[in-house]
């Protein structure tokens, strides 16, 4: 075996080791926060309500899934561990890598991507950092102000940040998005006119995606199209 070879296993292993004891170490200071609030208010769970919960919890467990397989291609192995402890993946993470990627032209599954991306993405955590430390001082001083201010242009955020999104995933990947686009768009409108538009709610479309992704990508490869 070569020693570039070596190296980037070497590389790989390291990432992953790191990667999982932040991940663990990122969980339990997660979980902290309910049981340090439930000691501090002497507050006990409702455990008798954990069971109406269930379906709400595996929802959110397969989109995690989903999310996890999905993105791994994308943000690499480092990148992915990044990601994934830091938070803001379609909204901040995934635009910065992919962009990044085409400023970069680096190959796809080369060793000059999962460095970029890493880079990118880790650059892009300490940034947002910084800028919510200093959004949060003027928000303690001036929040209902702010939170006035901001209230009418709530609704747009996330259609405008998957928009964004969209259109960079769309020019580089057409032949594999284009597909998925056009019938989850379909769906979408069908099922408005039909009145169940409430139940098509991101959770289900990216249910929904994910399937016709996989579907139309695995005829695309078989008929040699990609």
């Amino acid at each position: 075996m070569e020693k570039k070879e070596l190296d980037r296993i070497k590389y790989n292993d390291s990432a992953h080791t790191a990667g999982r004891r932040f991940t663990w170490l990122a969980i339990a200071l997660i979980t902290m926060v309910p049981v340090c609030y439930c000691f501090s208010s002497e507050a006990t769970p409702v455990w008798e309500k954990i069971p109406e919960c269930l379906m709400f919890m595996i929802g959110y467990l397969a989109i995690g899934l989903i999310e996890a397989l999905s993105y791994a291609p994308l943000l690499g192995i480092g990148g992915q561990y990044l990601t994934f402890i830091t938070g803001n993946i379609s909204n901040l993470k995934l635009p910065c890598a992919l962009n990044s990627q085409s400023i970069a032209q680096v190959k796809e599954g080369s060793e000059e991507k999962e460095i970029v991306t890493t880079i990118s993405i880790a650059v892009c955590s300490i940034v947002t950092t910084i800028v919510i430390v200093l959004g949060m001082i003027p928000l303690a001083i001036f929040q209902s102000t702010i939170v006035d201010a901001l209230l009418p242009i709530s609704p747009y955020v996330v259609p405008a940040i998957f928009g964004g999104l969209t259109c960079v995933l769309m020019a580089r990947y057409l032949k594999v998005a284009i597909i998925p686009f056009v019938l989850c768009l379909i769906i979408c409108l069908v099922g408005h006119l039909c009145g169940i538009g409430p139940s098509l709610n991101q959770g289900t479309m990216i249910l929904v995606g994910m399937l016709i992704s996989v579907i139309a990508t695995t005829i695309l490869y078989k008929k040699r199209v990609l």
